[in-house]
């Protein structure tokens, strides 16, 4: 009966006028024909004159294959998909914009997932289905396959679903479940497996891990016992005879019946463990190891995380170095729902997929993983990787590349910055010169500068750094570039380095594809090269193997859809955690050197008595802020002057007296010689609250803290918008006042970055 309220309510909508989408939710128990349904309401779509239809069978897919299959169908390609801004809306835009209506199908979301255990139905619903409703040229309509229950793809209460019941109960066949599995408990075993077809050295692994007979004839002999439950396949290429459950709902029944407990997925995890050692210089298991150690390498990080111990495991080298990246993806996913905390290398995992990194095979993604590591500094857990992992195509050598992560400027790779990048030899030393543009109005004639050439083509900031292990050689030099008429470099004025041509064996050795934050290039003898970019630092790899190295092509500058993981509120910067807040050098490297202005106890006011806001005054002092600051501007401390209580000030905010502090917008800053509340005597429209701070100290933190977040020099959005998210929850433990305030959540969210906003 369902099937025809479905194929009615699909019906009834092609027909109305009305433009509002629908979800057209197909539910049932197993076996009901979910599947088929959707595939006849393709049917009656089709039937519809001018309506644009697409339908994709979801299983096993994750969310990214089906956007890309989509894409593919309406006229995206490769290049499509790495260009655009927002493929999947941007092509499903493209294809409904001469179509009357349009209807898109995903049979099988909830079977979404390389692996049984799974993000994907629900990064596929919020992902794919969400967007592509708000974003067709005409009415669209989504057909979703979910299951009954919707606990693996949850539709949202606020999409506009059709009102269908759940498609009938199928016709009962053999025993009920509850009988079936008592006498059967291997059953339950293979419902355990992470991966839908195993070889039967896994399903008697999981078996024996769960304290079951898991003898290869006992099991042999329940296939034969449950032929319309089980399937036997041969694996290509090797003969290696497969078993799966006939229907995924089938082993998703066994799963609700007899749940499996932590400790149970805890004995899964060390049989795997011990039957495939993560052992250094073991071969990786995506390239040999056996049927055990190959369903490790799929499904160990989903048994880790049902155990409990992932969060444990994703700290050692060897364990990122031999699990499969999706599967890792998934089970950091289900470890950390509110983000992955800012202390874990975990960290690198996420970010490098919010890099729009995709590797082409484990190899890259372990050479990728070593580069993150090496940005870290985390040099001996870089090379356990590399042990483990065996034989890649590539290292990184050395690196100044920012980690991500990292608040606040990095002097160590802000420094290393390039916008280009110059080999050559420096003192008989090999040296690679990153190269900052500078504009001709900045260059520095101090210590008795030349003036810019007028004549040149180019002004950089150079600075020399040794090509063998990144070691700087002296500070930043000012070079005067200019250009032959092939657009090579005729000569540099000032250049303390001898340029080197690119050696004869650089075709030899292809390069690496990068992430989109590395812009420039030069390449050394024997495979080394070395990468940079603005904002980023240097790197330098060395190609070991060049017939395994993936060069095209790149890489999307962001994932084709929302990363998997998110990160967790960063770590409060260290100087925020000592007793008595930081010391005046903290304040000065973000307002600048020598900026913080102290006063004597004595040149204070008699009535400024609250103790911490005196304190802060004579051992940091007031900072005297650049053009850059146009919202605020502070006095002098020892010219703090009584003011007088402003009249629109609140009977709440305290007795007073009063002391100017400077001006904030149009109005004054006035601390309350008391209470040492900061008050504002006026604010815009809306803004009821006077009371700005807590504190002096508070809006000198704060404020510390958004020119550090502001001067960051991150290489992903993701990261600058986590960043801000960070920042807005500090504030709230530094000051819940400031945090409230209108003012402070433009401050600290960017929106005064640009003092023409101001």
């Amino acid at each position: 009966m369902s099937r025809d309220v479905v194929l009615a309510r699909l019906t009834d909508w092609l027909q109305e006028p009305g433009r509002h989408p629908l979800t057209v939710p197909v539910t049932g128990p197993v076996g009901s024909g979910k599947t088929p349904c959707v595939k006849d309401a393709e049917e009656a779509a089709r039937r519809f004159g001018r309506c644009a239809t697409t339908q994709v069978d979801c299983r096993g897919l994750t969310a990214d294959d089906v956007a890309t299959r989509l894409i593919d169908a309406w006229g995206g390609d490769e290049r499509f998909r790495r260009t655009q801004h927002s493929p999947l809306t941007d092509a499903f835009t493209r294809w409904t914009k001469d179509a009357e209506k349009a209807v898109v199908l995903l049979a099988n979301v909830q079977w979404a997932g390389p692996t049984v255990t799974s993000t994907e139905p629900r990064r596929l619903i919020d992902d794919v289905v969400v967007p592509l409703l708000r974003s067709g040229r005409c009415p669209v309509a989504v057909v979703v396959e979910v299951d009954q229950e919707q606990e693996r793809a949850p539709l949202p209460a606020n999409l506009d679903l059709a009102d269908v019941p759940p498609l009938g109960l199928p016709a009962p066949s053999g025993p009920p479940l509850p009988e079936l599995l008592a006498r059967i408990p291997q059953l339950r075993a293979l419902a355990a497996a992470e991966v839908r077809d195993v070889p039967l050295a896994v399903w008697s692994l999981l078996s024996t891990a769960l304290g079951l007979d898991g003898e290869p004839e006992v099991l042999r002999t329940v296939v034969d016992t449950v032929p319309h439950l089980l399937t036997t396949t041969a694996d290509d290429g090797t003969g290696t005879e497969h078993l799966a459950f006939r229907a995924d709902g089938v082993r998703h029944l066994v799963r609700r019946q007899l749940p499996l407990e932590r400790a149970e997925h805890a004995r899964i995890t060390d049989a795997l463990t011990a039957a495939a050692p993560l052992e250094a210089a073991a071969p990786p298991p995506c390239r040999a190891g056996g049927p055990v150690a190959a369903y490790g390498f799929r499904a160990l990080p989903l048994h880790c995380a049902a155990a409990g111990v992932l969060a444990d495991r994703a700290r050692e080298a060897r364990f990122l170095a031999r699990v499969d990246r999706h599967a890792l993806l998934t089970g950091l996913a289900l470890t950390y729902p509110a983000g992955i905390p800012g202390d874990v290398p975990a960290l690198d995992v996420h970010y490098l997929e919010a890099a729009g990194v995709e590797p082409a095979g484990h190899e890259e993604w372990i050479c990728w993983l070593h580069w993150a590591a090496m940005n870290r500094g985390a040099t001996a857990f870089a090379e356990e990787l590399a042990r483990t992992a065996g034989e890649l195509p590539w290292l990184t050598r050395w690196s100044r590349w920012r980690p991500y992560g990292l608040f606040g400027p990095s002097p160590v790779h802000d420094e290393a910055e390039a916008d280009e990048l110059v080999g050559g030899v420096a003192q008989g030393i090999p040296v690679v010169a990153s190269q900052l543009e500078i504009d001709e109005d900045d260059w520095d004639t101090r210590g008795g500068a030349t003036e810019p050439d007028p004549d040149a083509d180019w002004y950089a900031s150079e600075r020399l750094w040794r090509l063998d292990d990144g070691t700087p050689m002296g500070g930043a030099v000012q070079v005067a570039l200019y250009y032959d008429d092939d657009g090579g470099v005729d000569r540099a004025a000032d250049r303390s380095f001898e340029p080197a041509e690119e050696p004869e064996d650089a075709d030899r050795f292809p390069s690496p594809r990068t992430p989109e934050s590395s812009t420039c290039l030069v390449k050394a003898a024997h495979g080394v090269q070395v990468h940079g970019g603005s904002p980023g630092g240097l790197y330098a790899l060395r190609i070991t193997d060049p017939a395994r190295v993936t060069s095209k092509p790149r890489w999307r500058s962001r994932p084709l859809l929302t990363p998997h993981n998110t990160s967790a509120v960063w770590p409060l910067p260290d100087a925020l955690r000592t007793a008595g807040g930081p010391p005046r050098s903290w304040y000065e490297r973000a307002f600048g050197p020598g900026s913080c202005r102290v006063a004597s106890e004595d040149e204070l006011p008699d009535g400024l008595v609250h103790s911490d806001t005196v304190r802060f005054l004579t051992e940091v002092g007031l900072p005297e802020l650049d053009a850059e600051f146009p919202y605020l501007s502070f006095d002098a401390p020892r010219s703090i002057t009584q003011a007088a209580r402003p009249a629109a000030l609140p009977s709440s905010a305290g007795p007073g007296p009063f002391y100017r502090l400077g001006t904030w917008l149009k109005g004054e800053l006035l601390a309350d010689g008391t209470s040492g509340a900061v008050h504002l005597t006026e604010v815009g429209d809306g803004d009821a609250d006077h009371r700005l701070a807590t504190g002096l100290r508070q809006v000198c933190t704060l404020l510390a803290l958004t020119v550090q977040r502001r001067d960051s020099g991150f290489t992903l959005r993701a990261e600058e918008l986590d960043a801000q998210h960070s920042l807005a929850t500090w504030a709230k433990d530094i000051d819940p006042v400031a945090a409230a305030h209108p003012h402070w959540t433009a401050l600290l969210s960017g929106h005064w970055d640009d003092p023409e906003v101001v």
